[in-house]
């Protein structure tokens, strides 16, 4: 019920709200690669007498300058006319962090001093680069490429009609054929993969214990005055601190009810995005979108927003808690532990989970004897 309103939302929502959106679910190095964007589109070189790249955001450059040239590198291999070339390596600029072009072809076309067809046939020529989706318009879009990567007529057919507003239930009368595809869909990537190097993770809050109490230190964005007057700077900065205002709301939350885990205990009490919903006023789907891949650094470490939400397993204890235990008793063995060690060691503290259980943490933790056994040769 909540995700067909929340559609139905989106639907409805203004292009401004569907920005604040967007830059809402951005994380800060995200928003990092926003802000060099729109500074790089405005000015390429100076603004009021000043050189407009504020020097925290130069290391932004080399870590998307490589993926820009690679770019650049398949449009200029296409057999297309020069025009249409150059203008598809004009829109490079106005690509979006996560690869997505959602510029409207009308608006291009003014900031690029060029004719909509023109724009249309640039952005279909940047879209046959790789990564796959790169330059779509909407995650929708974005899927509809995967799928016609996959050579999966089927699929193609569905995200089309979907695209065009139809109902999944209209176009599919099997209700299994329809699960069955529905998973498929989601299955494909919303935004283009891009490399590794042209991401990094940067905390959203510093947060540690002193002086008996809580210290947050917030990640920041360079703001002065060299830019902030800029036309597309102004949208930007009214969602950022709407996100800025969302995110210290949730925080302020979550680190009430985790206090014994900020204070340096390996502890966490149930929470829900509903809880924190009905505390801060937020829509839950709005939290979702809040917390989703963002990290705060901690006395025990780098660890994502979705972690402080935990429910009760059978025994009590979280899976994220029972996963940090893991680690800390490998961390603090003198010599290997075995996961039959390892389980012995959890039921005396009261937590209990099946052996199997341990050895798939491990793993996903890659903390198994090889890894660690790899990770000492390597130092060696």
């Amino acid at each position: 019920m909540e995700q067909r309103q929340e559609q139905a939302q989106r639907l409805v929502m203004s292009a401004a709200q569907l920005y604040q959106l967007t830059v809402l679910e951005e994380t800060q190095a995200e928003l990092e690669e926003r802000l060099y964007r729109i500074i790089r589109r405005a000015g390429r070189s100076e603004h009021n007498g000043r050189k407009m790249i504020p020097p925290d955001l130069e290391q932004v450059a080399d870590r998307i300058d490589s993926f820009e040239a690679e770019l650049l590198q398949q449009i200029r291999l296409e057999s297309v006319r020069q025009e249409i070339r150059y203008m598809a390596e004009q829109l490079i600029m106005y690509l979006d962090a996560d690869g997505l072009l959602r510029t409207t072809d009308e608006r291009l076309a003014v900031l690029l001093d060029s004719e909509e067809p023109m724009i249309r046939q640039a952005r279909q020529l940047l879209q046959q680069c790789e990564p796959t989706g790169i330059a779509a318009r909407s995650e929708a879009e974005c899927r509809l490429l995967h799928a016609i990567e996959l050579e999966d007529d089927r699929l193609m057919d569905l995200l089309t009609a979907l695209s065009d507003g139809q109902p999944l239930k209209a176009v599919l009368d099997d209700e299994t054929e329809r699960r069955q595809m529905k998973q498929k869909m989601e299955r494909l990537p919303k935004t283009p993969v891009l490399p590794v190097s042209t991401t990094m993770t940067i905390p959203e809050a510093d947060i540690s214990w002193s002086d008996d109490q809580v210290q947050i230190q917030w990640s920041s964005l360079p703001i002065d005055t060299s830019w902030t007057d800029l036309a597309e700077a102004k949208p930007f900065l009214s969602a950022y601190e709407r996100r800025r205002n969302t995110l210290r709301a949730i925080l302020d939350v979550i680190v009430e009810r985790q206090i014994r885990w900020f204070k340096g205990e390996l502890h966490l009490e149930p929470l829900t995005k509903k809880e924190v919903a009905k505390q801060t006023g937020y829509h839950p789907s709005t939290v979702g979108r809040a917390i989703v891949h963002k990290t705060i650094r901690t006395i025990h470490g780098t660890l994502e927003l979705e972690n402080f939400f935990v429910s009760k397993t059978q025994s009590g204890t979280s899976s994220f808690l029972i996963k940090a235990r893991i680690a800390q008793l490998i961390q603090e063995a003198t010599s290997p532990l075995s996961d039959q060690q390892i389980v012995n060691r959890l039921d005396l503290e009261g937590i209990r989970v099946a052996r199997r259980t341990v050895a798939k943490y491990r793993a996903g933790l890659y903390l198994t004897r090889s890894d660690m056994t790899k990770r000492r040769e390597a130092n060696e």
